[in-house]
């Protein structure tokens, strides 16, 4: 895959399809190839699907210091520069959809529609799940429901074997953890004047879905919708019903 010079950065990055550009962010520790096939080629049969890695993930260059979700956001918005793109819709989900708040927040200029996925405002608004097992390796509680898991152990063991060699650990995962701790948008999402789906699983127990509602509330004019029997990877576990809608959302004032 191709990387490109952003900010500081050399970023991997992909992209796929042809229209408007739609900028997928991905969450804590993980790359571009955890959204899986099927939720991006669904996207990209309408937009410009531009997939990426963060900083500390993936084939995007390492940090040598700490940093924040803001300055996630400036590398996101670094990337749409760099690709000649001067504005995108944006998706992000779980961290990413922490990255995604702060660019709608401090990059408005560069956001068309606005979509966060299972994702929370930090701070003391925000009730988090236990994510514990993203430290052990243990990932698949975290991400599929009970039932998704058992009737896709060959899928899911295929994406595990593809994936985990580019994801965070040690120190990158780190800072990685750090930047989540310094994400605060609880006074802040009345600011967001992009329109703004917020969309997750109802059965999330990284980040529960009371947040979602949180979010939706506290954003002007946010809409809201729920992915039935999914977890947190709901991307991935529903393709179609996620980008069922996100096109609706996107593709409807």
């Amino acid at each position: 895959m191709p990387k490109i010079s952003a900010g500081e950065l050399e970023v991997n990055y992909q992209i796929k399809g042809a229209g408007d550009p739609l900028l997928l962010v991905i969450g804590l520790s993980f790359s571009l190839l955890d959204w899986g096939t099927a939720f991006p080629e669904l996207l990209a049969q309408h937009y410009k699907v531009i997939l990426f890695d963060n900083r500390d993930a993936g084939e995007t260059s390492q940090s040598t210091y700490p940093y924040t979700i803001a300055q996630m956001a400036d590398d996101a918005a670094s990337l749409l520069i760099a690709l000649g793109e001067p504005k995108a819709h944006v998706f992000g989900v779980s961290m990413g959809g922490m990255i995604a708040q702060h660019f709608a927040l401090n990059h408005a200029d560069k956001l068309n529609k606005l979509i966060l996925g299972c994702t929370a405002a930090g701070g003391t608004c925000s009730e988090f799940g236990d994510a514990s097992g993203l430290l052990t390796g243990n990932i698949l509680p975290l991400l599929f429901t009970p039932e998704f898991t058992r009737d896709h152990q060959t899928d899911l063991t295929k994406l595990l074997q593809m994936t985990t060699p580019f994801h965070s650990q040690g120190g990158t995962l780190q800072r990685q953890l750090q930047a989540m701790h310094t994400h605060d948008t609880c006074n802040l999402l009345s600011k967001i004047t992009a329109p703004t789906l917020v969309i997750t699983g109802d059965r999330d127990p990284v980040i529960p879905p009371q947040n979602s509602g949180f979010l939706a509330q506290k954003i002007p004019g946010a809409q809201q919708a729920t992915i039935k029997n999914a977890s947190h990877g709901f991307c991935f576990s529903h393709p179609n019903d996620t980008a069922s809608a996100l096109i609706n959302f996107l593709q409807h004032p």
